[in-house]
This record gives structure tokens, C-alpha cells and sequence, in this order.
């Protein structure tokens, strides 16, 4: 998945950093959680109890090198906060998406898939300082960005539908305030990449429709994406009755 980072930069990611959200339903409303990479790697198993240390195992893993806390994201008061707090903090800021704070089981996903892609850019990086360190490059020279290649397509090809879906939350809100804000450059760039996601999903999902609803700039313009967005994680789930309500609040905007 992509990463957006708002205070920053990806090449050089900090270790700590604030992620944020935006409610669907009241895009006024801002939720945060705090992921952390950890300079030492804790063993887990030497801090549980006996009884306990199978349970651990299950988990797929003994050792920590990096959380995210609160596990979903908790109401903050504005989004200028976070800016100040990161600053002040010296944190990077993350942008996570437009999601539904009502859905807890998927925020916390959500939450997981951007603390483990952030730090996994951490490690690219590190691993990164370490290779060329060791070949005597002069360390001015980490930074220079790579030669990329839009490999969006290729790169969506590969990814599973729960990965899929992530990444579309996290484009949908970055499409949302670039339409809203006037970025219509910006808007037509993430439009771009949310219909080459939408190539590797089925077309029942109806991402065209999706981006429809963000970028058309009516009053209802927010809650139709939501109930949109919303519909496609139903068709995933295979909840076609949420599918039909949601058909039906999305007619009654559409016909009101």
C-alpha cells in the first residue's frame, strides 16, 4: 500500500509516527492512533507467564519491534492538533483514510496494515543505510531518490482484495480533500490509481461509481462515497443484505 505521508518523507521514515483518520459521516470528526519502531527488539515470551506462553506462540511470533496504540483510532480535537503535536514531537504524520469510526473490527485492520507497511518502509531504510554504509558510500548519497516507473497497475496486480480495499480507503480520503480543496490535478492523478485498483477487484464492487461520488461536488457528495465505500467492504464480506440497504439509502440520495 501507499503511504501519505502529510509531515515527512518516505525515504527517511522516523520510527514514530501519528496516523490519522477522517470519518465518512462527519469529515469534521479526526481520529488518531501512535505506531512505534522499536530500536531494540523485545522477546515477548521472557515477559508471559507460563500458563500463557502457548497462547503467544499461536500469535505467530514472540518477538516485538513495532506497535500501534491505541489499536484504532481515538477521537482527537482537529486535525491542526496533530499537525502541531507531530511538529512539536518531531513525528511523521501519516494520513489514513476516510473509514467509518463506527466500524471498530475494520479501523483496527486498518490501523495494522499502515503500522506494518510504515515499518516496513523503516527497514527498507535502515537495511538500506546499513548495505551501503558497509560499501563505504558517502552517506550523503542515501537519499537520492530511485528512478521509478508507474508500476501502479503491476504493483495492484499482486495485491490480495483485503490489501485491495486498504489502499482504496486510504486513496478515497486523499480524493475526497483534493476535490473538496480544489486540487484538481491532484483529484485526477488519485482518481487515476483508485480505477486501476478498481481493474483487480470485481466489477460488482463499483468503484466507478465510487469515484463518481467523490469527485461530483454535490452537498451529499461525502455520504454517498461513504455509503459507496461502505458497499464495497459488504460485497467483500458477501453481506448482501447490508448490500441491499445500503442500495437503498444510496437511491433515496440519488432520488431525493
Amino acid at each position: 500500500m501507499t503511504l501519505d505521508y502529510e509531515i515527512g518523507n518516505p525515504n527517511e521514515p522516523k520510527g514514530h509516527a501519528l496516523i490519522y483518520f477522517r470519518d465518512g459521516a462527519n469529515p469534521e470528526k479526526v481520529g488518531a492512533s501512535y505506531v512505534v519502531i522499536l530500536p531494540v527488539i523485545v522477546e515477548i515470551s521472557k515477559y508471559i507467564p507460563p500458563f500463557l506462553a502457548g497462547q503467544v506462540e499461536q500469535l505467530g511470533s514472540s518477538d516485538m519491534s513495532s506497535f500501534a496504540f491505541p489499536p484504532a483510532p481515538e477521537i482527537v480535537p482537529s486535525e491542526q492538533w496533530l499537525r502541531q503535536t507531530a511538529e512539536s514531537r518531531s513525528d511523521d504524520l501519516l494520513f489514513g483514510g476516510t473509514v467509518n469510526f463506527g466500524d471498530v473490527t475494520s479501523l483496527m485492520e486498518i490501523v495494522a496494515a499502515v503500522s506494518a507497511e510504515y515499518a516496513a518502509q523503516f527497514d527498507v531504510m535502515t537495511d538500506k543505510q546499513r548495505r551501503v554504509i558497509d560499501a563505504g558510500t558517502p552517506v550523503e548519497n542515501l537519499n537520492e531518490p530511485e528512478p521509478v516507473d508507474d508500476v501502479n497497475d503491476v504493483m495492484y496486480s499482486m495485491m490480495s482484495e483485503p490489501d485491495l480495499l486498504t489502499e482504496l480507503t486510504t486513496l478515497m480520503g486523499r480524493l475526497q480533500y483534493e476535490s473538496s480543496g480544489g486540487d484538481a490535478a491532484g483529484a485526477r492523478e488519485t482518481a487515476a490509481k483508485i480505477r486501476s485498483i478498481g481493474k483487480h477487484m470485481p466489477e460488482n464492487r463499483r468503484i466507478d461509481s465510487l469515484v463518481s461520488a467523490a469527485m461530483d461536488g454535490t452537498n451529499d457528495s461525502a455520504k454517498r462515497t461513504q455509503l459507496y465505500l461502505d458497499r464495497v467492504y459488504a460485497m467483500y464480506r458477501e453481506d448482501y443484505a447490508r448490500v441491499q440497504v445500503i442500495e437503498q439509502e444510496i437511491d433515496e440520495l440519488t432520488l431525493g
